[in-house]
């Protein structure tokens, strides 16, 4: 694939004059603890074989501005003052993963026999469909044209549309119009875009960060970056463009470590359709959920 020279200068030049972006910040509050209404937060002991297969490890936002995390193996849904609302109750198989798109969940699931399956969820948790899945190691994603995927590894993925209400479920070679290529050993981490031909390698673009986590597009095509300078510290929120302009932001995340907990693995942040930005904090005494809109 042919590197375009010329427009990685232009990203670079594009650092000192890059267009900002401001947020502003709420935050919504849920309680902890060991009942249904409540999330389970605990301290990560010093033996990781001692962690409890418990507590929330990823968290959505839906068409409607609830928040659904899942927490001890199933999905709990509280609107967006923090009221709780209800879970997906017992179902007879675990949910490991999940996202909503277009106020469809879907969920990646696993039985006692180690079987993998995708089922699809309504927004009052009533069941819609289920696949089952041979690799174990599939993960779901949504692109910027609203599609939603299953990525089979490869760049193979089966993609999942709703036609007049009915679900069409195809092999699809490339969910997004653009492949986030980062192979760490190889030193690689470029945006590939295959229909015109270009890639760009973020370590032009950011040459002193110690890392970076992609949390999604907007429906506008625009890729969120969360950046870390330093370990366990302060991050930001930085957005590459389709064209590829860089803009700032004024988003600062705080990691979960800053609140006195120790969790054995940190909550991804999130990006809605619509741009919204989302940090989950889960803190000893309650659950912190915060979100940036842009200022327009």
């Amino acid at each position: 694939m042919r590197k375009i020279v010329l427009l990685l200068f232009v990203l670079n030049l594009t650092l000192l004059f890059a267009e900002n972006w401001t947020y502003e910040r709420e935050t919504i509050q849920l309680p902890t603890g060991n009942t249904e209404n409540e999330i389970y937060i605990y301290d990560a002991p010093d033996n990781l074989e001692d962690v409890p297969d418990e507590g929330p490890t990823k968290f959505q936002i839906d068409e409607n501005g609830n928040v659904l995390i899942l927490d001890r193996k199933k999905i709990k849904k509280f609107d967006k003052t923090g009221k709780y609302l209800y879970s997906t109750g017992e179902h007879d198989l675990i949910i490991h993963s999940f996202t909503v798109h277009e106020n469809t969940i879907f969920a990646i699931c696993g039985d006692h026999q180690n079987n993998i399956y995708l089922r699809l969820f309504d927004v009052d948790f009533q069941l819609i469909d289920t696949y089952q899945i041979e690799n174990r190691k599939s993960t779901l994603s949504i692109n910027q044209n609203g599609k939603v995927g299953l990525n089979l590894g490869n760049n193979d993925f089966l993609e999942f549309n709703f036609i007049e209400d009915d679900l069409v479920v195809s092999n699809s070679q490339y969910l997004n119009d653009c492949i986030l290529d980062f192979n760490l050993r190889e030193g690689k981490q470029l945006i590939l875009f295959p229909e015109e031909n270009m890639e760009l390698d973020l370590k032009e673009i950011w040459p002193n960060e110690i890392g970076h986590y992609f949390m999604g597009f907007d429906k506008n095509g625009n890729l969120y970056f969360n950046i870390f300078s330093e370990p366990l510290g302060e991050s930001s929120l930085v957005i590459i463009s389709q064209s590829g302009e860089v803009i700032e932001t004024n988003v600062i995340f705080q990691h979960y470590t800053q609140f006195s907990l120790d969790l054995a693995s940190g909550i991804p942040n999130i990006v809605t359709p619509d741009g919204q930005i989302y940090q989950m904090i889960p803190m000893k005494e309650k659950v912190e959920i915060r979100k940036w809109e842009k200022v327009e």
